[in-house]
């Protein structure tokens, strides 16, 4: 057997493990940053892929078997040559928590195939490696330190051809639409300074969240920006267990509601307010991005909503320590899952799982438990502990489309004749006027028209005004779609109180109906649009209400800031039960008088 070598570097840096892990367990950026070649996939069968360097002169391939880690504390890989000069090699990364910083330690195991791979060891490993590690991790460590993340990580930005130009006149062009001026020099700097990486996806609720700034004010510079040209949308298909795209397309046309991931061997459905993430990267006639971008295909930073994959050979156990966000949270393993409950207080800082008898019953555990794993089978188990929250930052294909400056910058974006893709849940409103057909024969269709036609203006401002968006129009009625069920309450009640103030007589009131649930995303007349019970229970509340008064229905009063604000709002609101034409069953309702 051939002689395998063993190398350990250990350093003592000033951040935390997981403030350091954003960046030290980003393996793509990491081998990018110390100086490794661009990876190609070549397959992936059975969780191993199979990968080649790409180099000129020398052909190296492996087949790379799924990283183990345990965040913020560990990861490792073992990667098993097929070419090239190298047999085996294993990777450990431990990040030790001391005084107050952390101890790195940075191991390699290397075992060569022939007398060239003794030589490409000792001296791309034991020497360059070995320099080119240390002044990366401090270069992270001085970033991490400072509170900052790998979109602060400084790029060796490449402008196009007038790209600089282009950035000032859209940065002339965003200030002018009244977004304010800080965001504006943000996503600026952004896209002059920052590194390809950061660039390339975009997650405009991400960076909201990094900068402290508003996630539909941010979202709408976005969109802003993309319409200027600063920026392009990107319709990417998210797998839903490694979350991570499966496809991406330029035009909302071009997506469907079958997707396969590759990197997961698996088919899925792509639901409108789940698995269709809208992501930026830049234009091309502003900022050139690198051709380089894969360095490593299964990093820890991929998935970051899983905070522990272990494999634990049969009859064996093992304990591993981890940290959790408060929530929800999935072990899986071949044998099943076993719900957890993260919480800050009352939970178990013990966790012992044996897969000879997995617990039923979900268990709540500390923000920072050991987990005892202990396999009691014949064969190896795999075990993998996932955040049960669906990325919440991501801003999905249902939350940009029920803004209405989506629709009136991109009114051409649609999804293709015969494409249906579902939402789980939406807000739906549709409002109609009192005694119309009466004004129209009291005042004349001109007069009347003119007073329909400022409603029509009142109730788009509102409703834009809270993250909404009108599908359509029809006669002197209104549906529009919400993302979240208050804001289309706030919104018909400024409406209703600048509707009555206007001049003229007869006076005009409103009757409105809200309902949420799940439905389908459709294309109708070359606009999106929504069809299903939902849509039709929505578009008969109307009829149940008086004139100045919104029917709510039992699924939009639940919602937990809907009843806070029935409680708060001081409006009188009654429950009742009604029948609804169309429907068999009676339907739970709330009326509400403005």
């Amino acid at each position: 057997m051939s002689k395998e070598y063993h190398y350990n570097w250990e350093m003592h840096l000033k951040a935390s493990p997981e403030a350091l892990w954003s960046f030290v367990a980003n393996t793509n950026r990491f081998n990018r940053d110390t100086g490794l070649p661009q990876v190609e996939r070549l397959g992936f069968s059975n969780g191993v892929s199979h990968m080649r360097f790409k180099m000129p002169v020398i052909n190296i391939e492996w087949d790379e078997n799924p990283f183990e880690w345990t965040y913020p504390y560990r990861f490792g890989i073992v990667r098993t040559y097929q070419k090239g000069p190298l047999g085996q090699m294993r990777v450990l990364c431990e990040l030790t928590p001391e005084n107050g910083g952390t101890r790195l330690n940075y191991k390699v195991w290397a075992r060569p195939r022939n007398l060239i791979g003794d030589a490409a060891i000792g001296i791309g490993i034991g020497l360059f490696s070995a320099r080119r590690f240390e002044g990366v991790f401090r270069r992270y460590d001085e970033l991490a330190a400072q509170g900052k993340s790998p979109l602060d990580a400084p790029g060796s930005a490449r402008l196009a051809s007038g790209g600089r130009q282009r950035l000032d006149v859209g940065k002339t062009g965003l200030e002018s639409f009244g977004i304010d001026p800080g965001l504006v020099a943000r996503l600026i700097a952004m896209l002059q300074e920052g590194d390809d990486l950061s660039l390339i996806r975009m997650r405009p609720f991400a960076l909201a969240d990094y900068w402290g700034t508003p996630r539909r004010k941010t979202l709408e510079m976005f969109l802003q920006a993309a319409r200027l040209g600063l920026l392009d949308i990107q319709w990417e298909l998210i797998c839903p267990m490694c979350r991570g795209a499966a496809e991406s397309h330029q035009n909302l046309n071009e997506i469907h509601n079958h997707s396969h991931c590759p990197s997961c061997e698996m088919d899925f459905e792509a639901n409108f307010d789940r698995q269709v993430e809208v992501t930026f990267r830049p234009n091309p006639a502003v900022r050139v991005l690198g051709e380089n971008i894969l360095f490593c295909v299964g990093s820890p930073q991929h998935v970051p909503h899983i905070s522990l994959v272990q494999s634990v050979v049969a009859g064996e156990s093992i304990s591993l320590g981890t940290m959790l966000e408060p929530g929800p949270y999935l072990l899986r393993s071949q044998l099943g899952d076993v719900h957890l409950q993260a919480v800050e207080q009352g939970g178990t800082d013990q966790v012992e799982i044996n897969s000879a008898s997995l617990p039923a019953d979900e268990i709540r555990i500390s923000l920072m438990p050991t987990l005892r794993l202990h396999n009691a089978g014949r064969e190896p188990l795999d075990f993998l502990l996932e955040n049960g929250e669906w990325g919440n930052q991501a801003a999905t294909a249902a939350d940009v489309t029920s803004l209405q400056l989506f629709r009136d910058l991109f009114a051409n974006e649609a999804l293709r004749a015969g494409e249906e893709l579902s939402i789980s849940s939406v807000t739906l409103m549709f409002t109609d006027l009192r005694d119309s057909t009466r004004m129209y024969r009291q005042i004349g269709d001109a007069p009347a028209f003119g007073r329909v036609r400022q409603h029509f203006e009142i109730l788009e401002q509102e409703i834009a005004n809270q993250g909404g968006a009108v599908v359509k129009t029809m006669g002197d009625a209104v549906m529009a779609v919400f993302r979240q069920p208050l804001g289309a309450i706030l919104a018909i009640q400024g409406a209703h109180a600048e509707i009555t103030k206007t001049e003229g007589t007869p006076p005009l009131y409103l009757k409105v109906g809200i309902h949420s649930g799940p439905c389908i995303a459709v294309t109708l007349n070359e606009r999106l649009d929504y069809f299903g019970s939902t849509v039709n229970a929505a578009a008969r509340l109307p009829g149940l209400a008086e004139g100045g008064q919104i029917v709510l229905s039992d699924q939009t009063a639940s919602d937990p800031q809907v009843k806070e604000w029935l409680t708060s709002s001081g409006l009188r609101h009654e429950k009742f039960e009604s029948e609804i034409k169309g429907f068999e069953q009676s339907f739970a309702l709330w009326r509400v008088a403005l």
